[in-house]
């Protein structure tokens, strides 16, 4: 029996529609060598087709009407601290938590994996907040959605566009008390190369890594920072863009092959809303860009009412300024060249992984560099 048609690799997103939707359970999502995860078929499939049917990356997406822009912040400056932009995110989760809803969304665990995880209260939502560029395992994740949409729950479910899109795929519909935000993304880092970060970590600790905050604010700073939490109060803090995580996500060494073709890309958005950061609206809201401004896309009627009963601040604004400052909504960026070069040392690397990390995804020092710049010159007057 030959197996069932899914999607070519290089165009899989890893949204594991088909391993949730598979009547039989035949398939199982698996890390490859660069540490992403992707389908595979085992011997209790009957070739039904369902996997084929539901691939989103094998459908060809409808165009919905332009969305409505704006530029939001929460009205409770000390929610919009600790979130990652300007709290839309946590708006919307406590609404739905308020009517006695369920908000599914990316967490850190306890051994440092990233997954998508149910939340019912305020007390958990916490774990939700702030940005994730790991590939969220999703788990069991769909199956509890639609559990939880059988018991006539409201659900918001927020993700990356394609596990948005998964997830409607598995279901097959839009039910009435589903909300769902798209975040806009500009590819997922790979959760094999996540873990070899962390154990270089708590190598150089010698203490595990407990938490992590990928992008903490800190009053005065345009950037976030990355900072790991470890047993004993120890702690690597840095900025985001002088880690290595930041240097590689920035540099386009970390993310999954499909993010460089990334069919969600665009302003046709997936989610009833789209959440990001919004950047560069002028001298006048340089204070509150420091603070933290969402970016909100509202896509749906579904998406309009709840935006409209939300506790926000917001300001209407155009699409062509949302695009300014969020490459992903215009098109995917294409990969680094030393990508395979780096997966490849990655895989080959050893006892030397340390070495492998540093040459690669070590931030070049710019003093350093200009010093090179003058060396050079010096050489060539001699």
């Amino acid at each position: 029996m030959s197996a069932p048609v899914l999607a070519e690799r290089s165009r899989c997103t890893g949204c594991g529609a088909c391993a949730a939707g598979c009547p039989k359970n035949a398939i199982t999502l698996v890390a490859d060598r660069e540490g992403f995860f992707y389908p595979v078929v085992g011997e209790d499939c009957v070739q039904c087709g369902h996997c084929s049917h539901i691939c989103p990356a094998m459908k060809q997406r409808e165009v919905r009407p332009e969305s409505a822009v704006f530029a939001a912040w929460h009205r409770d400056d000390t929610i919009r601290q600790r979130s990652g932009a300007g709290g839309a995110f946590a708006a919307i989760a406590e609404y739905v938590l308020e009517g006695g809803g369920i908000v599914f969304g990316a967490a850190v665990d306890e051994h440092m994996v990233v997954r998508h995880v149910a939340v019912r209260n305020r007390e958990e939502l916490s774990a939700l907040r702030g940005p994730k560029p790991i590939q969220s395992d999703l788990g069991d994740a769909y199956r509890a959605v639609r559990r939880a949409l059988a018991g006539n729950q409201i659900v918001l479910f927020t993700g990356t566009p394609c596990q948005v899109d998964g997830l409607y795929r598995f279901l097959g519909e839009h039910p009435a008390n589903l909300l769902t935000c798209d975040l806009v993304c500009s590819g997922v880092v790979s959760p094999g190369v996540w873990d070899k970060l962390v154990q270089t970590m708590t190598y150089i600790k010698r203490r595990r890594a407990v938490s992590v905050q990928f992008a903490h604010k800190q009053e005065g700073m345009k950037e976030g920072r990355f900072r790991v939490y470890f047993e004993g109060g120890s702690t690597y803090d840095a900025p985001l863009s002088k880690s290595q995580l930041g240097h590689g996500y920035v540099n386009r060494l970390l993310q999954r092959p499909a993010c460089h073709t990334c069919p969600y890309a665009n302003a046709n958005r997936v989610g009833d809303i789209t959440l990001g950061t919004f950047r560069g609206l002028g001298e006048a809201f340089t204070a509150e860009e420091q603070k933290g401004i969402s970016l909100l896309l509202v896509n749906s009627v579904k998406g309009a009412h709840l935006f409209d009963a939300l506790p926000l601040h917001r300001e209407k604004r155009t699409m062509a300024e949302a695009k300014a400052n969020n490459p992903a909504l215009c098109a995917p960026q294409s990969a680094n060249p030393a990508r395979s070069d780096f997966f490849a040392a990655l895989e080959e690397a050893g006892s030397d992984l340390r070495a492998v990390l540093e040459r690669y995804l070590n931030a070049p020092n710019p003093l350093g560099a200009m010093a090179a710049k003058w060396k050079e010159k010096l050489w060539k007057k001699r």
